[in-house]
C-alpha cells in the first residue's frame, strides 16, 4: 500500500508537466503579434482610402476645367459682330496680378440667352474677368446680358465660375497663317474679329496646377 501512494503523485506530476496550455508571455506575445498585423492593416487601409479620395477628386478638379475651357471656348467660337445692327463687338484687354495673367473679353455673340420674365434670344453680350473679394481671393467671373449695347462691357447678370481658376490667359491672330499672337483686342480698331483665338487656362486646388488649352475660329 506504501509503494501504490509514493507512485501515484509522480503520474500526477508528470501529466501536469505534459500538458498542452500556454504562458502568459507567450499570450502576450501573441497579442503583441495580433496588434501589429491590425495596425499595419488599418495603415495599408488607411493610405489606400486617402489616395482614392485625393485621385477622385483630381479628376472632379479636371472634368471641371475641362467644362470651363469647352464652356469659354464654346461661347468665343459663337462671337460675332452683328453686323447688321452695328452694335456688336469683342474687346479683350490683357491684365496681370502677381505675375499671372487675368486676361478679360467681352464680345457679343450668337447664343441662348435665358433670363426671367423674358423672352429668351439668340444674341447675347458674354464677357469673362477676374473679381477680387475683399479677402484678396480671386474668382473668375462670367457675365451675360440679352440686352446688346455699346459698351460691350456692362450691363447684364454676372456670376462667379470658380475661385480655383488661377489664371486665364486669351491671346488672339489677325490672320490664321500669322505666327505672332497679341494679348490685346478690339474689334472697334480692327473692324473685325480675330482669325483665331487661344485660351490657357490654369486651376489650383492648393495641392496641384492644372493646365488646359485649346484654339479656336470664331465662326461668324
Amino acid at each position: 500500500m506504501t509503494r501504490e501512494s509514493s507512485a501515484r503523485p509522480t503520474y500526477r506530476r508528470r501529466f501536469a508537466a505534459d500538458s498542452g496550455g500556454f504562458t502568459l508571455i507567450e499570450i502576450l506575445v501573441s497579442v503583441l503579434i495580433l496588434g501589429m498585423i491590425f495596425s499595419f492593416i488599418f495603415v495599408v487601409l488607411s493610405s489606400s482610402l486617402t489616395t482614392t479620395r485625393e485621385a477622385m477628386k483630381k479628376m472632379e478638379v479636371e472634368r471641371v476645367g475641362r467644362y470651363f475651357i469647352s464652356r469659354i471656348a464654346s461661347d468665343l467660337t459663337c462671337a460675332t459682330l452683328l453686323p447688321a445692327s452695328g452694335i456688336g463687338g469683342m474687346l479683350g484687354t490683357h491684365f496681370s496680378a502677381n505675375g499671372k495673367s487675368h486676361d478679360e473679353v467681352h464680345f457679343t455673340a450668337f447664343t441662348q440667352s435665358y433670363f426671367n420674365l423674358r423672352p429668351p434670344t439668340d444674341q447675347a453680350e458674354i464677357g469673362y474677368y477676374f473679381r477680387t473679394a475683399a479677402e484678396g481671393k480671386s474668382s473668375l467671373m462670367r457675365r451675360e446680358s440679352d440686352i446688346i449695347e455699346k459698351p460691350v462691357t456692362a450691363g447684364g447678370e454676372a456670376f462667379a465660375i470658380s475661385d480655383m481658376v488661377e489664371e486665364l490667359s486669351i491671346k488672339y491672330r489677325a490672320k490664321e497663317w500669322q505666327d505672332n499672337w497679341v494679348d490685346n483686342w478690339d474689334s472697334d480698331a480692327q473692324k473685325s474679329l480675330p482669325a483665331m483665338i487661344s485660351i490657357e487656362l490654369k486651376l489650383d486646388d492648393g495641392k496641384t496646377k492644372y493646365f488646359f488649352s485649346t484654339v479656336v475660329k470664331p465662326v461668324v
